[in-house]
């Protein structure tokens, strides 16, 4: 059975006093950004909402979208857990555990077939679709932009049964060059597969350079980091522009809002990195940054999306950074998870 979702034809005169709204919204946000840029203590963010308006609005249907495409990515080994072993993701990630690495959770040694979960997301469009945009809080809590060597969970269980890490294990990601930088980040919060992702530098862990043997024998540059945790890691480092830096919104058609899209950002040359605007200011009904920290004559494109009907809606807008940038999506086109994903990773 298929979500009830929001019919943009269907309700078009229902909207026209929203859209006269939203007018005079967008008018009187150009008055307040030419008067003043601190906007950071306004912003009103809806946290939850009833089950019904998500409904309505077709949010379920885009939340069960994202789920769907976690699981979807997941690979699925069997190791032996007194003699450990290695796993290779269809990307080429390795990840070895050494024996006798795993306990269950009272702390009793673990013996026999371990099964394994592991997920590897090394582009913007696998990022999009499974909602783990590369959004990283700094030591002053700002969320800025960060860049990813790739994002990955592992897990491992027996029987259904969840196991613990006793011995760090490795996991190895192949990269075209080696950046020393590059460090680990964790999630903020996170319930195993299940998370909405702001990535935090995990000061205690690091990353070390090595190599990875390809299939045809040949080897590649590698980043290398210990593990001691299962569920999502990602290698990144913190994104440097010079330059000043401003607010930016999206203002996204009528009858989308938080609840069943989401806005994010690809800048034009990172291919590793994917902007969430994390927040939606429900006074002004448009996605933001909210912490001022885009730079100002980048280029970048907006991406919008959203599922209905089992397909993606989605837009994608080119664009140069301008002091207090508004984007404003007019129209919007239908494609699959395929289609969708060729256009993201198209991008410059």
């Amino acid at each position: 059975m298929k979500t009830a979702i929001f019919n943009y034809t269907d309700q078009k005169n229902s909207m026209n006093v929203y859209s006269v709204t939203r007018l005079i919204t967008l008018c009187l946000l150009s008055l307040i950004l030419l008067i003043s840029c601190e906007t950071n203590d306004d912003v009103d963010i809806i946290t939850e909402l009833p089950d019904d308006t998500a409904q309505i609005f077709g949010g379920l249907e885009y939340d069960n979208s994202i789920s769907e495409a976690r699981e979807n990515a997941i690979q699925n080994f069997t190791i032996d857990a007194s003699t450990g072993g290695v796993i290779i993701g269809e990307d080429g990630t390795q990840v070895y555990f050494p024996p006798n690495a795993l306990t269950h959770i009272g702390g009793e040694a673990v013996s026999g077939d371990v099964a394994i979960e592991f997920i590897e997301i090394y582009s913007r469009a696998d990022m999009l679709t499974q909602n783990l945009p590369t959004n990283g809080k700094n030591d002053n809590g700002d969320i800025v932009s960060i860049i990813s060597g790739g994002e990955f969970f592992v897990n491992a269980t027996q029987g259904g049964n969840q196991l613990v890490v006793q011995t760090p294990f490795e996991l190895t990601a192949p990269t075209d060059a080696f950046d020393p930088e590059m460090t680990v980040f964790v999630p903020e919060n996170c319930n195993g597969l299940d998370c909405d992702v702001v990535w935090e530098e995990d000061e205690d862990a690091g990353i070390q350079g090595g190599e990875i043997q390809n299939a045809d024998g040949t080897w590649t540059s590698a980043y290398v980091a210990p593990l001691t945790n299962f569920g999502w890691t990602n290698l990144d480092k913190w994104w440097s522009y010079a330059g000043p830096k401003t607010m930016v919104y999206a203002d996204v058609p009528d009858g989308f809002n938080e609840t069943n899209s989401a806005v994010y950002v690809s800048y034009d040359g990172e291919p590793n990195a994917l902007a969430l605007f994390d927040t939606y200011d429900t006074n002004l009904d448009m996605f933001t940054e909210h912490y001022g920290q885009m730079p100002i004559g980048l280029e970048v494109h907006f991406i919008f999306v959203s599922v209905q009907d089992g397909d993606y809606v989605y837009a994608i807008q080119g664009a140069t950074i301008g002091t207090d940038h508004i984007e404003t999506f007019t129209t919007t086109q239908t494609t699959t998870e395929a289609g969708l994903t060729a256009l993201i990773n198209a991008l410059p």
